[in-house]
């Protein structure tokens, strides 16, 4: 019996033997396979880095374009602004145009006509013949009627009114441009108006578009570092749906899984979508961080490994921040600075606080 045992004590011996160095060499596979997942790491770090530049350059390239487009559009609604004054300006002269030709003819004909009237004033007054005539019949015209000479006065005088130029148009004609001067100068002054406004509304809108794509950029890329820590070895991507106008659709969020394709976030499971979820909330408390969170059992979904991961982080690396984490999961909170239980005793809810620290303190004190 004892031989039994001891041979069997020596086989034991030799398969621990075994073991070890199977042990051994798994080790040192194991180590190797680290090796080169440590060296495809930094392979994807620099892959990744080189992906980023080029997004930066793309990014630049848009700003550019967008800003040339900018100047373009305003050149062209100040040419078409131009073109329609011009306009106006060209009817207005022409109008003018047609009023100047209108009165140079009148006063033409005025002048022929009071030409006319001084050269028969002229003959009737150095003409002989007729001044013998107008002798011979002097007898004859004292004899004339008063009444008839008061009618050819009156006839006269009517004749020499239609005679007189229409002084009165040309009153009118400084009225109106002075008019036009006013309305001329109104229409500059709004114009100006406008045009500091648009100004004004288009440097809010560069403020605005500056802005968001400096923040989603960050975003994107810390959401990338993010998932690939948490998921150890994944990959997510913030896209805009319409880059030349981020405000009008929005953006796609797509993820990578670890050895698996891309997928949009509403195609995945339940846990993958907590750990995008996640790592969207880190990346947007990198951005701009928040003094409280309040997370609903974030690690229901979870394996034990992802639990650990994302309680490590949010301990660790969100120090400026207070969590509030409802769970279930010892893993999640034993790390708790502060836990809170929530019981039922004698149909009454009831609570309670602990300091995990004094409890690790006694046990190690013991």
């Amino acid at each position: 019996m004892i031989k039994k045992l001891t041979k069997g004590l020596e086989e034991a011996k030799k398969e621990e033997q075994r073991i070890m160095g199977e042990k051994d060499k798994l080790q040192s596979v194991f180590k190797e396979l680290e090796e080169k997942a440590f060296k495809v790491q930094e392979d994807c770090k620099k892959t990744q880095e080189l992906i980023d530049q080029h997004h930066e350059v793309l990014s630049k390239a848009k700003s550019e374009y967008e800003q040339v487009k900018k100047i373009v559009n305003e050149l062209r609604a100040s040419e078409v602004d131009a073109e329609c004054k011009l306009q106006d300006m060209k009817k207005d002269y022409k109008g003018l145009e047609l009023k100047g030709k209108d009165y140079k003819k009148r006063l033409e004909d005025l002048q022929v006509s009071l030409t006319k009237q001084f050269e028969q004033v002229h003959k009737d007054l150095v003409d002989p013949e007729k001044l013998q005539a107008a002798l011979i019949d002097k007898a004859l015209t004292q004899a004339c009627d008063l009444r008839r000479a008061l009618e050819m006065v009156t006839l006269l005088e009517a004749q020499l009114k239609e005679m007189s130029p229409n002084l009165d148009s040309i009153s009118e004609y400084r009225k109106k441009v002075a008019l036009n001067n006013e309305r001329v100068e109104e229409l500059n002054t709004i114009t100006k108006e406008r045009d500091d406004v648009k100004k004004q509304y288009d440097d809010w809108r560069k403020k605005r578009l500056d802005d968001f794509m400096a923040g989603f950029n960050t975003i994107s890329l810390k959401l990338k570092e993010m998932y690939q820590m948490i998921t150890l070895g994944g990959d997510a991507e913030l896209d805009l749906v319409n880059s030349l106008d981020p405000f009008s659709e929005g953006v796609v969020f797509s993820v990578r899984p670890p050895k698996k394709s891309w997928k949009n976030i509403a195609n995945l499971s339940g846990g993958e979508k907590t750990l995008s979820s996640l790592a969207l909330v880190f990346a947007l408390h990198h951005y701009k961080p928040a003094l409280l969170y309040v997370m609903d059992e974030i690690d229901a979904a979870l394996d034990f490994k992802n639990v650990s991961i994302v309680g490590h982080y949010v301990k660790d690396r969100t120090k400026d921040a207070q969590f509030i984490i409802i769970s279930l999961r010892n893993n999640m909170f034993e790390l708790a600075d502060r836990l809170v239980g929530i019981y039922k005793t004698d149909n009454c809810t009831k609570s309670i606080t602990i300091n995990p620290r004094s409890y690790v303190v006694c046990e190690k004190a013991a």
